[in-house]
């Protein structure tokens, strides 16, 4: 539901723009961030929304932020900041391959 949101409530440029860095981060977060150097791993599985790149790729464009959750994000409020930030020990859904592969199509 959310990736249809996505594609059918923005330009297409949006959209392509969008699922590049989308895409980018669902993958770090779920190889780079499961390392076992925590330390190094955290910031692969870390998103701030502030940042106006993320900003204008998941906030801005209709229906990101959803479709962020449904991978597995999870919102986090730390000190009047709001990030993204995936589970260790999680490499996503069963069918997390197939919507990259789709938004890599798009």
């Amino acid at each position: 539901v959310a990736y249809e949101t996505v594609v059918t409530s923005n330009s297409h440029e949006a959209v392509v723009s969008s699922f590049a860095t989308v895409r980018k981060l669902i993958t770090n977060a779920t190889t780079k961030g499961q390392g076992s150097d925590e330390s190094q791993a955290q910031k692969f599985r870390r998103v701030r929304l502030a940042n106006p790149k993320i900003k204008a790729a998941i906030v801005v464009v209709e229906g990101v932020f959803d479709l962020m959750m449904s991978v597995g994000f999870q919102i986090v409020e730390e000190d009047g900041e709001s990030f993204l930030i995936f589970p260790l020990h999680f490499k996503g859904e069963n069918w997390l391959e197939t919507s990259l592969s789709m938004m890599e199509k798009y």
